[in-house]
């Protein structure tokens, strides 16, 4: 053989929710707690949240003895409601109406959780050549469109609430938990400092 080599013809290959919109559903909510960010040089306070979606439509085997499952795809937003964050503007367009004043303070994301949306994606290629399919926005379902029901029951995490659902958070984001600045508060009982504003409190969806 030498050194010629090319891909494992059995690695499994990803399967990518085509680009354009689609009908989803927000299935989880994971807090990933507060810590350093850097962006262009500069390290700051993040306090972060991922929102899974399931797409109805799509589907792949993952298990051959589960047959075909809806694909899911996750965002990372800054847990922010300020005028530029995108968490604000995909919230927006998913409700179909600006947040008022009361709500801009107080937010409970649960809401979110379990609704239907029209979820728009692109296939975005970074400088390494690996091509994903992302969610690069959201909105409300148009007037007599249908999402199918979740394929399992929608869930959340909140690190306050820990070790409540923990079982259910991937492995990666567990690394983010557990490194972050929230949950070494809630382990040894202290403040952590510099938060990022959150979103918190009862507000329907």
């Amino acid at each position: 053989m030498g050194l010629t080599i090319g891909m494992n013809e059995t690695a499994k290959k990803r399967t990518m929710v085509p680009e354009g919109n689609h009908v989803a559903r927000c299935i989880s909510i994971i807090d990933l707690g507060t810590a350093d960010s850097e962006w262009q040089g500069t390290v700051k306070k993040r306090t972060r949240v991922l929102l899974t979606f399931e797409f109805p439509e799509h589907t792949a085997v993952f298990k051959e003895e589960d047959g075909p499952q809806p694909l899911g795809r996750s965002v990372t937003y800054t847990a922010s409601l300020s005028q530029k964050a995108t968490l604000r503007n995909h919230l927006q367009s998913w409700r179909g109406r600006a947040f008022t004043a009361e709500e801009l303070v107080k937010f409970d994301l649960v809401n979110v959780l379990g609704q239907p949306c029209l979820a728009s994606v692109q296939h975005v290629t970074n400088d390494s050549g690996k091509t994903t399919d992302k969610i690069t926005g959201l909105s409300s379902l148009p007037k007599g469109l249908e999402c199918p029901e979740p394929s399992v029951t929608p869930w959340s995490y909140n690190i306050e609430d820990h070790p409540k659902n923990w079982d259910k958070v991937p492995a990666w984001a567990r690394e983010d938990i557990l490194a972050s600045d929230t949950y070494q508060a809630q382990v040894t009982n202290t403040e952590p400092t510099n938060q990022e504003e959150t979103i918190v409190d009862d507000v329907p969806f």
